[in-house]
């Protein structure tokens, strides 16, 4: 409120309080008894009788002025209050300050749904590009392997046999003259050795060696590999092959123990000049045992804890069946392959 309103509000109440104090003091005058206005024993005085009625016309005369200041008083008040200016611009303003809010809460929306947005693409993109990257991964990986396993079939198999054929040349080399039948023999058995290696090639390009072991036999193929591998050596073979436990190993299983063999004959011959070589296979109930022993040369296990690619190989090759390989060896007391491989008997597998 101004202060114009208030100085009239005050003004007001001090007229409406002269107001009550007029009319209330002829009540006052009446009810206080006057001494000259009491009648004597003689009689009445009638000049104080007439006293009170001149001071009851006085009091309504200042009444009437004080009644008629307070009117107008009232009137300039009701004006002043009505004309003050109203607050429209006041009430204007929160609402504007609101929609601007709004507009900026909006925008701000906006800005972080388009960047959720680009967010989003970006990870896409990077998920795809990890997937990329993943799949070349383990494609490089698996033609690692390949071309690992490749060479390993070729040293134990492909590079043993034409190293048999090799002795076996020198060997009706040296009987071409002392005993040309004998040679003859010899040289036939090179040549049948050359055509199974051919075989061999041909059958690892389109990846048939385990069926063809399958359908031949284990103990068939280990009787095969010795004799390529004999090459014409007085060597003999002491050779226990449980067909149950053949039975039980798949082709790849097969396919691997035999290699392993092949690795551990071929090295008895060619390093330890084994006149004796032990084959045994064998099972238990949840796992067919290869062995394979030699009285040879020997040598140091310790010192050769790397080994070389032989050795090396045929350690991969157990690990690829989750076989335990065991190569024990001393210097002048010949060497044991031992290859436990884990089965599960038809029996409990069905």
């Amino acid at each position: 409120m101004t202060p114009l309103p208030r100085i009239l509000a005050m003004a007001l109440l001090l007229v409406l309080a002269a107001l009550l104090a007029t009319l209330a003091a002829p009540h006052f005058s009446r009810s206080r008894p006057d001494p000259a206005a009491t009648p004597s024993a003689g009689g009445v005085r009638p000049a104080a009788a007439a006293k009170p009625a001149q001071l009851a016309g006085l009091a309504g005369r200042v009444s009437l002025g004080i009644a008629a200041v307070a009117l107008g008083l009232s009137i300039l008040l009701v004006f002043t209050v009505a004309l003050r200016p109203g607050r429209a611009p006041e009430t204007k303003a929160p609402f504007a300050d609101v929609r601007t809010e709004m507009n900026t809460l909006t925008r701000l929306a906006e800005s972080t749904a388009a960047q959720g947005e680009e967010l989003s693409r970006e990870r896409d993109v990077r998920r795809r590009a990890e997937e990329d990257a993943n799949f070349k991964q383990v494609l490089l990986a698996q033609s690692l392997e390949e071309k690992i396993r490749l060479g390993r079939d070729l040293h134990d198999g492909i590079i043993q046999s034409l190293y048999a054929v090799g002795l076996t040349l020198e060997t009706a080399r040296v009987l071409v003259h002392k005993d040309p039948a004998e040679a003859d023999r010899k040289l036939e058995q090179a040549r049948a050795a050359i055509n199974a290696s051919i075989r061999d090639v041909r059958a690892y390009i389109t990846g048939l060696g385990p069926e063809n072991l399958r359908r031949a036999g284990f103990a068939h193929a280990v009787d095969t590999l010795l004799a390529e591998l004999q090459a014409g050596r007085e060597t003999r073979f002491d050779v226990k092959i449980d067909e149950h436990a053949a039975a039980l190993l798949s082709a790849e299983q097969s396919l691997q123990a035999l290699q392993i063999a092949r690795e551990a004959v071929s090295n008895a011959l060619r390093h330890g000049g084994a006149s004796l070589v032990t084959l045994r296979l064998h099972h238990s109930d949840q796992e067919v045992c290869l062995l394979v022993q030699d009285n040879g040369i020997g040598f140091d296990a310790a010192s050769r804890r790397d080994g070389g690619h032989g050795l090396n190989n045929m350690h991969a090759r157990a690990e690829r069946l989750g076989a335990a390989l065991k190569i024990t060896s001393r210097p002048g007391e010949g060497a044991r392959v031992i290859a436990t491989v884990p089965v599960v008997p038809p029996a409990s597998a069905s």
